[in-house]
């Protein structure tokens, strides 16, 4: 995957970035590869993970981490003993990527309502203080974001549709805001990814962007507040959530 530059005027949160997730979103690219190409049919088992550890020169760790990221994409299905079983690229999402590994703390929904609230007044926010500068960020984001979607890296798409939405949460002004975007960056992440599961809809969010990038550009407080709103929404419903406005 190709380096993509920061934005230059701000340093943007990162998602976790800690060594075992970068070695993890390595494997991720390289087992998806496999599957792209039909190495590993639909039904098939991935090797096992000391097999994919040892293929790979990672721990176990980084190869569990894979495999969940994965998981969470829809494009495999974890079976007792870590064995993954290969879902392929179906339109269907399988009813067993059900998994939230924050349950013990809030659920799915949680996530969603609190972008609803948070994002929808950040956008109106950043409509009044958009600068040249943040509309070049903005749309350098989503142009990464559409190079991930043709490359097939859902895992990629889902970091640069985070640091579209960072951009603008921090753009707002509110401190407050960016602060406790930041904080809960790993479940807000997780809340970008599962709808990726949903392959018959994987350019809706890109479509999605272009509007409100476009509302920002006008400096529209209003449009930029509605296509935020609408925006989390549709993810909320592409996941099986349904939100209210």
């Amino acid at each position: 995957m190709k380096n993509r530059a920061r934005p230059s005027h701000r340093t943007v949160a990162a998602p976790p970035s800690d060594g075992s997730l970068r070695v993890s979103h390595k494997i991720v690219r390289e087992l998806q590869n496999i599957i792209d190409h039909g190495e590993l049919k639909p039904g098939a088992l991935l090797p096992s993970e000391r097999e994919l550890a040892s293929r790979f020169w990672v721990s176990r760790s980084s190869v569990r981490e894979a495999l969940s990221i994965l998981e969470t994409l829809g494009l495999v299905a974890l079976e007792p003993g870590r064995r993954a079983r290969v879902l392929g690229t179906s339109t269907e999402p399988d009813k067993r990527l059900t998994r939230w590994q924050y349950a013990s703390r809030f659920n799915e929904n949680d996530v969603y309502e609190l972008r609803l609230i948070l994002e929808s007044r950040a956008a109106r926010l950043a409509a009044e203080k958009v600068t040249p500068q943040t509309i070049a960020d903005l749309t350098h984001s989503l142009a990464s974001m559409k190079d991930c979607m043709r490359e097939g890296d859902l895992l990629g798409a889902a970091h640069e549709d985070f640091k579209f939405h960072d951009i603008i949460v921090v753009l707002s002004g509110n401190r407050l805001f960016a602060e406790i975007h930041h904080l809960n960056q790993e479940a807000i992440l997780e809340s970008q990814k599962l709808p990726f599961s949903r392959h018959k809809r994987l350019w809706e969010p890109v479509q999605e962007h272009e509007r409100i990038l476009k509302a920002l550009e006008q400096r529209d407080p209003d449009g930029a507040s509605y296509l935020m709103q609408l925006h989390i929404i549709k993810a909320a419903d592409r996941v099986g959530i349904t939100l209210k406005s």
